[in-house]
């Protein structure tokens, strides 16, 4: 079997979905778009990750990447909803000194790109958070995080797409095994259907991209898998009703790893994010380690992890944890995603390497990749994540 479309898209989980939606929205409805996923749609890392929207205000490229993405999430539950969107706002928690201390600088942050974050001292907290341990020192508030549903998301991402561009296909379950090239120019992919010719390939499977790149002839993309073993609690037992973050989470989770991750030997770490879903459940992290594609659940680390978790919310240690299981997350080495075309091969685009913020940065970067296969200004600074930076 042959066909021609205009636009493949490699990858069916929230950033493939995103790129879809983005692409359908803002190409000419005449654009032919394919979505393929060798499995169902979100039924990798989309389907077992947390759904956290976070702003981070680090710098004021990262606080207009993540701000403008978040505002996406907002756009997007306005227009079709249908994925539990849940504007919980953020707690940052602390119980150390030296961490205390970062209430101040994250407060800061925040001012500096002219948001706002409030610190609430015990009693202020224990009224927004009665469960609560009660000897916490207070934290810090932001109302302007929220909590999604992953794999109902990228259904509705595709609704979107297909409600604006009736030429939008979703093939599940259609591998892509190669690629087509003249020269330096992709002209299609090879799937175990067939091939499907087109002018452009995006590239958007998280900790598999490397594998989709080398098939094209690129060399090895530097993304890793970074394992994280979650737990979620039975039904209505969540002790809380607001995300809750550890503040040393945005170090541990958002900064430079300190391990090699072409290690399979990293004895990994933790820091509490705890996030109450819409059924009344509880979903519990956050660990990180890198061992490869292993999705073995690590349970002392696991272990670890719930134990921190109930010193913040002591109600959690009497409610039952329904299941546990490991994601992948795609870290990219210098820890930001790669995002537009592969500079010595044209026709190929990539969208991967979101480590943990993948969900929160989704909308953002399907707008991006669409908004440079159009030749159009983007709406924020897309320079920091072009892929051709690693080619330096």
């Amino acid at each position: 079997m042959s066909e021609t479309v205009d636009l493949v898209v490699i990858g069916g989980g929230i950033i493939g979905c995103a790129v879809v939606q983005h692409a359908a929205q803002l190409l000419p409805p005449s654009t032919r778009i394919l979505l393929l996923d060798r499995g169902p749609i979100a039924g990798a890392t989309s389907g077992s990750c947390m759904g956290h929207l976070m702003v981070t205000p680090d710098s004021a490229q990262e606080y207009a990447f993540s701000k403008t993405s978040v505002d996406l999430w907002r756009d997007l539950q306005a227009e079709e909803g249908g994925f539990d969107y849940n504007p919980t706002g953020a707690l940052y928690l602390a119980d150390d000194p030296a961490d205390e201390a970062l209430f101040a600088v994250l407060q800061a942050q925040f001012a500096e790109h002219g948001d706002r974050a409030e610190f609430l001292p015990p009693d202020r907290l224990r009224d927004l958070e009665p469960g609560l341990a009660a000897d916490l020192p207070g934290a810090l508030f932001y109302p302007g995080d929220g909590v999604v549903l992953p794999m109902l998301a990228c259904g509705a991402m595709l609704r979107v797409a297909q409600r604006h561009n009736a030429n939008v296909q979703i093939r599940s379950h259609c591998a892509v095994v190669g690629f087509e090239r003249a020269g330096d120019r992709l002209t299609g992919v090879r799937t175990d259907r067939g091939v499907v010719h087109c002018a452009d390939v995006v590239v958007a499977t998280g900790v598999w991209a490397p594998e989709l790149a080398e098939l094209a002839g690129v060399p090895r993309l530097p993304i890793y898998p970074r394992a994280g073993n979650l737990a979620i609690t039975g039904h209505h037992n969540s002790p809380v009703r607001t995300q809750l973050l550890e503040i040393s989470y945005l170090r541990f989770a958002h900064g430079a790893a300190k391990v090699d991750p072409t290690r399979t030997d990293d004895p990994g770490g933790h820091a509490v994010n705890v996030q109450p879903q819409s059924n009344g459940g509880c979903l519990i992290g956050s660990t990180r380690q890198f061992r490869g594609m292993d999705k073995t659940l690590n349970r002392a680390l696991l272990h670890r992890s719930l134990l921190r978790a109930q010193r913040y919310v002591p109600d959690l240690a009497q409610a039952p944890i329904l299941r546990t299981w490991v994601g992948l997350r795609p870290y990219s080495l210098d820890k930001h995603p790669l995002i537009g075309p592969w500079p010595t091969l044209r026709g190929l685009w990539l969208a991967a390497g979101h480590e943990g913020l993948g969900i929160t940065l989704s909308p953002i970067t399907g707008r991006l990749l669409a908004q440079q296969l159009l030749g159009q200004p983007t709406d924020i600074d897309h320079t920091p994540y072009l892929p051709a930076r690693f080619l330096r």
